[in-house]
């Protein structure tokens, strides 16, 4: 569940770097501005899909590659940070998809004492 917050807040941090990085030019900040609102839209779709996390892999691979022809360098360094970040988060899981291992447990005690 972090590394989907963790996702969104990179998201966020896409939409908002334009503004706290002062870019010169109008192409990367339309294209930070539209990235990280694909990214916010694709992460709360992972809260309620879990597999939706491996599409996040799509924009996280963009913004590495296309970082190489942005002519900003405070902006290139945002979108490669951020392809990175997305692709390691990617890989965690969602708390939800994995069971509790001592509630699991201790319910599995509970069934078996109550048939004895």
């Amino acid at each position: 569940m972090y590394a989907r917050w963790a996702s969104f807040g990179v998201g966020l941090g896409l939409v908002f770097a334009p503004l706290l990085l002062g870019y010169g030019a109008v192409g990367p900040i339309l294209h930070d501005v539209a990235m990280g609102l694909l990214v916010c839209i694709g992460t709360l779709a992972s809260f309620e899909w879990p597999p939706a996390r491996f599409g996040l892999a799509v924009p996280a691979v963009w913004l590495a590659w296309s970082a190489r022809t942005t002519g900003d360098r405070g902006a290139s360094v945002v979108e490669v940070v951020s392809g990175v970040a997305l692709l390691l988060l990617a890989l965690f899981p969602s708390t939800r998809l994995a069971p509790p291992l001592a509630r699991d447990a201790a319910g599995r005690a509970d069934r078996a004492g109550a048939r004895a």
